[in-house]
């Protein structure tokens, strides 16, 4: 159920983000406070903390970095507040799958219609989606700390 709703606004967010190019802030970061508080009813509070610090840590590093070296905004801050949202809900480990899932992917889409710009985000909820059927079939640990 939980997971409908994270589907439910990365739909949202990439809808806005194909047409508009942008995302108004306040969604992600509520979405952000609505995983981490489903996650420390059901006692998973740490796993979401490090997946939201992760999700958000790799992806500012690399939009500052872009933004120091080229002077240009490749990746929007909108996709690190995404990013963020994507490990509150689901933690490190898939976290980390979905968004190496949704950067192949982009890179793919980029590489195969010879793109030069392209919405991140609509990758990121297809990556979400294949991490979650992955995990219903395997049991996927990429960072095991029991």
């Amino acid at each position: 159920m939980i997971l409908t709703v994270l589907l439910f606004f990365l739909c949202v967010l990439s809808w806005q983000d194909y047409k508009e190019q942008k995302i108004y802030n306040v969604i992600p970061i509520t979405v952000c406070i609505v995983g981490l508080i489903r996650n420390y009813l059901v006692g998973n509070f740490n796993n979401a903390l490090i997946g939201l610090c992760f999700g958000f840590v790799v992806l500012y590093v690399a939009y500052f970095a872009i933004l120091k070296i080229k002077n240009i905004e490749a990746i929007g801050f909108g996709d690190v507040l995404v990013s963020a949202m994507i490990g509150a809900f689901l933690g490190l480990s898939e976290t980390y799958l979905s968004l190496c899932f949704g950067f192949c992917l982009g890179f793919l889409f980029c590489f195969l219609f010879k793109k030069k710009k392209v919405a991140l985000i609509p990758f990121f909820t297809f990556g979400v989606i294949i991490t979650q059927i992955l995990g219903a079939f395997y049991e996927i640990h990429v960072f095991d700390f029991s």
